[in-house]
């Protein structure tokens, strides 16, 4: 594996190409020099592959802003940045200048390490080594900046490099696959935990709701069992006569009241059961139509009149994310207001690609902040940027969120 990411960037050096040149025409050996050349010293074809090993996108980036190398370097890709870097290295200048410094301090220990070579030999094997633990990064920028360095050696280190990166592009293929399909399964574990929750939640509530109804029931029967317990021991005490069939007249008379009891007590909580089923309906519809009445507050009075006060002048809009379902009530007032509306999902079922000729299509473009996704705004700010485009953050999805905002248009 590669100590750093490998980038060849078409369009600046063809990486492939400079290798195949290397393999059939064989250049003569570098002459003998009495110091380590610089990055500038070394062939044009060496400079893509030496940036995309040696250095870091983040480093080369830090460096350009610290140091103001380009116009615009905030706005770069990768790629560009790159391709920039490796413009200015063909002569000594600043960024040149920065990046040789970059690579000597990043790679020192393996430029010591190198320094001991004395021939092409010794440093073949200080490759094989370096190759073998790993450390491609430094090793790299060692051999290609050392005075000994030979055209055979040179050919064969630039093309284990550039077979390396190759390698580690599929390495990342099925990297993102395993961890797309591992998100997948932890997002569809994950809402199998919030079913069985809410199922357990509900057991727990149906069990509370029966231990009350059996407590309330145990202590309406507790009257008439100590009323029996007594009943018995005067039975146990009256063995026949009078006495005996008052009582056992009196015990079947309260016996049919423990019945009834028993009976309507039974009616009694299946209607309390019924109507606690029913508030608990009742509430969820109120805290239903709640969320819906906060979410559609009145029109504002200038955003809904009949004729609207301000004049979009036949401007397109775009309005990137938000709720569907308030979309239709947003483009009659754009449309009332003179102006047409255009709307693109942020990527939730509509194509991320299709964003581009929304955006280009647009003269102001608005989305919510709280519905809408982090790539979407970031691909519209840099679309924007590019183009010169006003985009206007709304602090909601609400229909009268962008009302109020659309008259600043």
């Amino acid at each position: 594996m590669l100590g750093k990411p490998i980038l060849l960037v078409p369009g600046t050096v063809d990486a492939a190409t400079s290798l195949a040149s290397f393999a059939v025409d064989r250049p003569p050996p570098r002459p003998i020099r009495l110091e380590r050349p610089k990055i500038w010293d070394l062939p044009k074809s060496c400079h893509c592959v030496t940036l995309g090993t040696s250095l870091t996108l983040a480093e080369l980036r830090k460096m350009a802003k610290r140091l103001g190398l380009f116009h615009g370097v905030e706005m770069m890709t990768d790629y560009e940045l790159h391709g920039a870097f490796v413009h200015v290295l063909s002569n000594r200048n600043r960024a040149s200048s920065a990046v040789q410094k970059l690579l000597d301090t990043n790679h020192t220990g393996a430029v010591r390490k190198a320094s001991r070579c004395r021939s092409e030999e010794e440093l073949s094997a200080f490759w094989d080594r370096e190759v073998a633990e790993g450390q491609i990064a430094g090793a790299f920028w060692a051999v290609m900046s050392h005075v000994h360095l030979g055209g055979a050696l040179e050919v064969r280190v630039f093309g284990e490099v550039h077979m390396m990166s190759h390698l580690c592009g599929a390495s990342h293929r099925g990297d993102a696959r395993a961890r797309s399909l591992a998100e997948q399964q932890c997002a569809a574990l994950a809402r199998r935990l919030e079913q069985t929750n809410a199922g357990q939640q509900e057991a727990l509530a149906a069990r509370d709701r029966e231990i009350e109804r059996l407590s309330r029931l145990v202590a309406s029967l507790e009257p008439f069992v100590r009323e029996t317990a007594s009943l018995r021991a005067r039975v146990a005490e009256l063995e026949d006569g009078e006495e005996m069939a008052r009582l056992r007249e009196r015990a079947g008379d309260l016996a049919r009241r423990l019945d009834l009891a028993l009976r309507r007590n039974d009616l009694l909580a299946a209607e309390s059961e019924a109507l606690t089923n029913r508030l608990v309906a009742a509430e969820r519809r109120s805290i239903d139509l709640t969320d819906r009445l906060a979410e559609a507050p009145p029109c504002p009075t200038r955003a809904c009149a009949d004729d609207c006060p301000f004049n979009l002048e036949g401007r397109c809009i775009a309005y990137i994310g938000g709720r569907p379902r308030t979309v239709s009530r947003m483009r009659e007032l754009v449309e009332r207001c003179r102006g047409s509306l255009i709307h693109h999902d942020g990527g939730a079922e509509q194509s991320a690609e299709a964003l581009d000729g929304v955006l280009g299509r647009a003269d102001v473009v608005m989305f919510p902040v709280d519905c809408v996704s982090h790539t979407a705004v970031e691909k519209l700010k840099t679309v924007c940027g590019r183009m010169n485009k006003t985009y206007l953050p709304l602090p909601s999805a609400s229909y009268s969120s962008f009302a109020s905002e659309l008259a600043r248009v």
